[in-house]
């Protein structure tokens, strides 16, 4: 056998060299998704958490996130969805809004091939919706407020127009409080602007103590408001009369739950990075497919994700309980000690 030149190794390592650096390229050059993101909303701290959290996911695995704000206008929302789905972008989010507004658009994305994942909302164009569990925190708030009013007296409530969770949230509250006949609404509730929510829930809750001295409660659907309830029931000196309920732990609530004069006050929330990471995981996950409809046959149409419960007072009525119970314990439980006998 003849002995290798060192000119012919150095040519067969350079080809060696050349052909590993080759086999690299592909996996380097991967078509890189891009990934829009529709807000309806950025003006409090929730939102603004949870779509930061949508972006970092995805930039750092190599990915292009295109994030939009409509300004809470639904007309402007949709728009930049119809424009992920001219973009031909490879996934989109739908973060909060009206979700029937969506329905013939979110069919175009559906059409061109595009999965579409949703936070707090709903849509059945959607491959995966993504909620927090407003049914079971807003029952749990209902309850804590009939018990901070003792079953009577006067309440207001604060919403914000279209948003589906809110729908929800609101629906919950009434679905307890109906059935306590002593307990009555001042009228309808009060659509808080979004644009300058504190200063509008200010006026709307001292403007309602001014004319009803005898206010118990006070309902919000969204925590901004209840900062604004908050502030008036102190400046009225209601602190120890007005009970309030919200949903979304802002940091400008916590504050003033914090404060040794808040009024009782009970809010409910999840932690936007939980709520952002799924949306995303959820996405990731749909863009492996090769279409929406094997995406939507593979992942679960509606995930809810659990919500914690912070409040000044009546605490033991949000502590953590076991919900889950096995077949064999659930039998115990209910019929341990009776004639019956298990049938297994």
């Amino acid at each position: 056998m003849k002995k290798m030149s060192l000119r012919n190794f150095s040519i067969l390592f350079f080809i060696a060299a050349l052909i590993c650096i080759m086999s690299a390229v592909p996996q380097a050059s991967a078509k890189q998704k891009v990934i829009g993101v529709s807000n309806l909303w950025l003006g409090n701290d929730w939102n603004a958490r949870a779509n930061q959290t949508i972006i970092d996911y995805f930039e750092k695995r190599g990915q292009k996130v295109i994030s939009t704000n409509a300004g809470g206008k639904t007309s402007q929302q949709k728009a930049d969805v119809e424009n992920f789905i001219s973009m031909k972008v490879d996934g989109i989010i739908i973060k909060g809004g009206e979700g029937d507004a969506f329905l013939d658009v979110s069919k175009r994305a559906w059409n061109a091939n595009i999965p579409i994942v949703t936070v707090i909302m709903f849509l059945p164009y959607a491959v995966h919706n993504s909620v927090e569990d407003s049914w079971q925190g807003s029952t749990n708030l209902a309850v804590w407020l009939v018990n901070q009013m003792r079953g009577s007296g006067k309440y207001i409530g604060m919403d914000a127009a279209g948003w589906h969770t809110l729908e929800v949230r609101k629906r919950a509250y009434g679905e307890v409080l109906r059935w306590f006949p002593e307990i009555k609404r001042i009228g309808e509730y009060h659509e808080v602007n979004p644009a300058d929510p504190v200063n509008n829930a200010y006026k709307i809750t001292k403007a309602t103590l001014r004319a009803h001295p005898d206010l118990k409660g006070v309902a919000t659907t969204w925590g901004l408001p209840a900062v604004g309830a908050i502030k008036a029931i102190k400046e009225m000196k209601k602190e120890k009369q007005v009970s309030v309920i919200s949903i979304d732990q802002e940091a400008s609530l916590l504050a003033q739950m914090h404060k040794p004069d808040c009024p009782a006050t009970a809010v409910v929330g999840i932690e936007p990075v939980v709520q952002g990471t799924a949306a995303a995981k959820a996405l990731e996950a749909a863009m492996k497919f090769k279409t929406v409809k094997e995406a939507k046959a593979n992942l679960p149409a509606l995930s809810v994700i659990g919500v914690s419960y912070v409040a000044t007072k009546g605490i033991d009525e949000f502590k953590a309980k076991k919900i889950y119970k096995s077949v064999d314990a659930a039998w115990e439980g209910n019929f341990a000690g009776t004639k019956l006998k298990r049938p297994w």
